[in-house]
């Protein structure tokens, strides 16, 4: 019997027993939960943070660009380490050209990541992983970036970006 299965019982159970409203809610986590474990949040988070450095304001565009590698790199590491190996290909094939000129060495290691146990293997990835990457950035550019994460509700990127950037305010 599969997680599906266990969670469609127990959902059916509430139902049967009369508690709707924590059937309702339930059935909300349960749907919540799906998407937080669906590897595409972190195509279409990086995707859309993307777009929104490119279209700033070239005041702040350069300070906020040297956010989006580490990001890059470390939304492809976490989908490896969750399994979602063919997804992480797609999200590295996609957005790769965008730091090949900086990154070239780097990325040319971590294509090389096919597995979970490739990460704790590969000391490149290894390392990267195990440390936070330091971010020198002026107080608006980091309050601008903050307020859109929070905005449109990246939670993925935000996480990223917590557990692996610190930025120097």
């Amino acid at each position: 019997m599969d997680d599906d299965q266990v969670l469609g019982f127990v959902h059916a159970y509430m139902k049967k027993k009369g508690f709707t409203q924590t059937g309702q809610a339930f059935q909300g986590e349960l749907q919540h939960s799906r998407l937080e474990s669906d590897p595409a949040r972190y195509h279409d988070g990086y995707s859309r943070l993307r777009s929104w450095t490119y279209n700033s304001l070239d005041l702040y565009k350069h300070e906020l660009l040297r956010v989006l590698y580490p990001v890059f790199i470390h939304c492809f590491m976490d989908q490896v380490a969750k399994g979602y190996i063919q997804e992480a290909r797609n999200f590295f094939t996609s957005f790769r050209e965008d730091h090949e000129i900086m990154h070239l060495r780097d990325l040319q290691q971590l294509e090389g990541v096919l597995s979970p146990s490739y990460l704790e293997e590969m000391e490149f990835a290894h390392s990267l992983r195990q440390s936070k990457v330091n971010i020198n950035i002026s107080q608006y550019s980091y309050e601008l970036l903050m307020e859109y994460l929070h905005k449109t509700q990246s939670t993925t990127i935000l996480g990223v970006i917590n557990e692996h950037i610190n930025f120097q305010v």
